[in-house]
């Protein structure tokens, strides 16, 4: 590919074929991949099922034995739990992704298979580079509150 002085791509060419090595790295990247996409898989269900428990144990408790003291009632935990699976899914989602169309397109030697698979991985990029912006946003954000009480206060 054609790139500039500060690695850019400028003008994208097609590559004809891939090396048997990067295409064994790619198979490799595809079985890791999978292996945690199925564990994110996993950890997105326990998150589901906590979060549908989540309400129900709290209310229980809150009810029979102690009194819970928090700001807010304990479906909202429950609703929390439930918002994290559901954006946790998406990356697992573009990743599973990624590794089943590596696979088959390695298997079947078929570009469309490894250009869906690519178009995967960014995808999941895009999600992760998006996604850690934001949450670095909130942070600053929660900081500047906490420095502005914290200034107010004195």
């Amino acid at each position: 590919m054609a790139e500039s002085n500060d690695n850019t791509i400028t003008n994208p060419l097609e590559i004809p074929q891939l090396t048997s090595e990067s295409i064994a790295f790619l198979v490799k990247a595809a079985k890791w991949g999978k292996f945690m996409a199925i564990l994110g898989f996993i950890v997105t269900g326990l998150l589901l099922v906590s979060g549908m428990l989540m309400s129900f144990v709290l209310n229980t408790v809150q009810d029979e034995m102690i009194p819970l003291n928090t700001p807010f009632p304990p479906f909202v935990l429950s609703v929390f739990y439930i918002l994290i699976a559901g954006i946790y899914i998406i990356p697992v989602i573009f990743l599973n992704s990624f590794c089943n169309n590596v696979i088959k397109g390695v298997n079947f030697s078929s570009t469309e298979y490894l250009t869906k698979s690519l178009k995967n991985l960014k995808n999941l990029f895009v999600f992760i580079g998006v996604s850690t912006v934001v949450v670095l946003t909130i942070y600053l954000i929660v900081l500047i509150i906490i420095g502005s009480a914290a200034i107010m206060s004195l």
